[in-house]
């Protein structure tokens, strides 16, 4: 029995750590590639637009082979395949949080008045305020700064 909860402790936390991972290459990815190299792709999301679509969603085909190779290389046993289900958890929760919460794109609703949501959602707008790959702010989503949080309103 011990055995048992000792493997499944041990494969929550690769989970975790794929999950956690994730933000931070997001960070390092979308601070450097993003608002480097790749600009001209990532621009069309900081531009105001009434498609649904923006030529930027390519990157969310990058993060998903990211994930489905991790899991298929992983074959259900192995670390490969828990950083993988990490890996996809953390896009899922990414999706909802930044398509459907804060950019309303294929969900309309009221903004969250949770305070945490609440300091997500003005991180990102601060973050969306730079039009130029030059100059920048809070390039995450999950892990939120402090001084995001300073005018948040309790829930």
């Amino acid at each position: 029995m011990t055995d048992l909860i000792t493997s499944i402790v041990i494969n929550a936390a690769i989970v975790c750590a794929g999950i956690i991972g994730m933000e931070f290459f997001v960070i390092a990815f979308h601070r450097y590639v993003m608002h480097g190299v790749l600009w001209r792709i990532h621009h069309t999301h900081h531009a105001p637009t009434k498609h649904p679509l923006e030529l930027n969603d390519v990157f969310v085909a990058f993060f998903m082979s990211i994930a489905f190779t991790l899991l298929l290389v992983g074959g259900f046993t192995s670390w490969t395949f828990l950083v993988g289900v990490g890996v996809a958890i953390y896009g899922t929760a990414y999706f909802v949080m930044h398509d459907m919460i804060i950019h309303k794109r294929f969900l309309r609703q009221p903004l969250p008045t949770n305070r945490y949501l609440q300091a997500v959602y003005r991180m990102h707008m601060a973050h969306h305020r730079h039009v130029t790959n030059d100059t920048g702010e809070a390039y995450g989503m999950f892990l939120v700064l402090p001084r995001y949080w300073q005018r948040t309103s309790a829930s």
